[in-house]
């Protein structure tokens, strides 16, 4: 794929240039993807393992397929030379950039580079960026396609598998069926399990390309997907490609510091968004059917809601992801301040309520319209919505700029 049709610009900016052709994207056609492992195969690996590790092999089935539609995909992670770039160009420092719950996580944290950032053991320009978060991955991603003016952005569990494994349902490797330490940067390099210790140069392990072309999809790090964890089969359209869900995230691909157990394309490892450790790094999707990442609107939508099961909370999200809208949730049965809020407006902890915020605050830019606080179903008061019916919902998100008529 020429860099002409991937930015489909008559004159693209020098840095959007470089950062298109170090990231070289490689085209996955549309296919039918076989997702996750036999039963039987599972049985083997929890029989080797141990049966403690039955749910770790188990979220992997039932195997299932689905349909991928073209994209494309960087032939390796993001490396800490094109990280820099976007630390360079004020990353850390833009809101526009972030998911409205992560920015409120840079601005709480301080943090201003990825975790191991300068640490000698990981500061190779050529190796795999490393210590980031769900939502570092998600801003570096939208800084791409802010500066590309494509839709690049963290590919789906589905995307990924698809280009990992390509059209044989019995590989559990890019590469093939059985298991080769030499092609790939795992934990253990040999049968006597010596660790290779670190992260590799890109590039480093040609032989373990995947069917169409990518490399290093095992090994090195653990790569971020958009999708939040959930059991399968995998469903694409039941909310889990929800980029602003405050859920726990998959990860595939294994990682330079384990071995056969977790190097392997049917892997579904999941962490919450802010979670960064030596393993944690990510590679871009290109085009697809998802969505691109959406501009940060001049508001933060804050849905206060609960962890625990909302019918209405659940309807409201699924509009919400349907008409690609960042919102924030808080939930009151996780942080005491959030109920005590809901108990000071309204005397009660009705969820979801919607709250139009200023960037990374809890209170509404503006005092709530009065109202009978003992029946708010449906209830627009003006900067607080509450248990929305999806036509109230969509006239208030118009109003206050998150949506377009």
């Amino acid at each position: 794929m020429s860099l002409q049709e991937i930015l489909g610009m008559t004159a693209p900016s020098a840095l959007a240039q470089s950062l298109v052709t170090a990231l070289t994207f490689l085209p996955v056609p549309e296919g039918t993807a076989t997702l996750g492992m036999e039963q039987s195969v599972a049985e083997r690996f929890i029989k080797a393992y141990g049966a403690m590790w039955s749910e770790f092999f188990g979220r992997e089935t039932p195997q299932h397929t689905v349909h991928v539609p073209a994209f494309a995909l960087s032939r390796y992670a993001v490396t800490n030379a094109l990280y820099a770039q976007f630390m360079a160009a004020g990353g850390y420092d833009d809101p526009s950039l972030w998911t409205p719950e992560g920015w409120a996580w840079r601005v709480r944290t301080r943090r201003t580079q990825p975790r191991y950032w300068g640490d000698p053991r990981f500061s190779g320009d050529d190796l795999p960026v490393n210590g980031v978060s769900w939502f570092e991955a998600m801003a570096f991603a939208r800084w791409a396609s802010q500066l590309t003016g494509e839709n690049i952005r963290l590919p789906t569990e589905a995307e990924w598998e698809w280009a990992a494994r390509g059209d044989n349902p019995k590989s559990l490797y890019p590469w093939g069926t059985l298991w080769d330490a030499t092609k790939l940067n795992s934990g253990y390099s040999d049968a006597k399990h010596t660790s290779r210790g670190g992260l590799a140069p890109v590039g480093s392990y040609p032989e373990g390309d995947a069917p169409f072309g990518h490399g290093e999809m095992l090994g090195q790090v653990f790569e971020w997907t958009n999708t939040h964890f959930a059991p399968y089969p995998y469903d694409g359209q039941d909310g889990r490609e929800d980029r602003y869900a405050p859920e726990r995230r998959v990860l595939r691909g294994g990682n330079w510091s384990d071995g056969k157990y977790m190097n392997r394309v049917t892997l579904r490892y999941h962490y919450p968004p802010f979670y960064a450790d030596t393993t944690t790094g990510f590679r871009l999707a290109l085009g697809g059917a998802q969505p691109a990442i959406a501009p940060r609107p001049a508001y933060d939508l804050v849905v206060y809601g609960r962890a625990t099961f909302c019918p209405d909370l659940i309807d409201t999200r699924r509009w919400l992801h349907a008409w690609n809208v960042p919102y924030r949730q808080v939930n009151q049965d996780l942080d005491e301040e959030i109920a005590w809020r809901l108990d000071a407006w309204l005397g009660s902890r009705t969820v979801p309520t919607l709250v139009v915020a200023e960037w990374g605050a809890l209170d509404p830019i503006a005092p709530p319209a009065e109202a009978n606080l003992k029946a708010l179903r449906n209830t627009d008061r003006g900067t607080m919505l509450h248990e929305p019916e999806e036509a109230t919902l969509r006239a208030f998100l118009i109003r206050h700029g998150f949506l377009s008529e």
